[in-house]
């Protein structure tokens, strides 16, 4: 699972660049009565954000105890 998550970052970090240079550059400003409505729920994007930062320190902390030794 570890080389999955190292290999996401990577393509990630490779990726970003290339979106990075196809963006606009001139970009027209969001009308302001519809200002309020881009913004999106605070609360929902916190819980969101915990869960998943719960769920990456399970996945780096999930021991398996494979390599230990076990006594006979």
């Amino acid at each position: 699972m570890r080389k999955l998550i190292i290999g996401a970052a990577a393509a990630a970090l490779v990726a970003s660049g290339a979106v990075a240079q196809a963006a606009p550059v001139a970009r027209t400003a969001a009308p302001v009565d519809e200002a309020e409505s881009m913004g999106g729920n605070p609360i929902f994007l916190g819980v969101l954000g915990a869960i998943v930062l719960g769920l990456i320190i399970w996945q780096i902390n999930d021991d398996d105890d494979e390599a230990l030794p076990t006594s006979p």
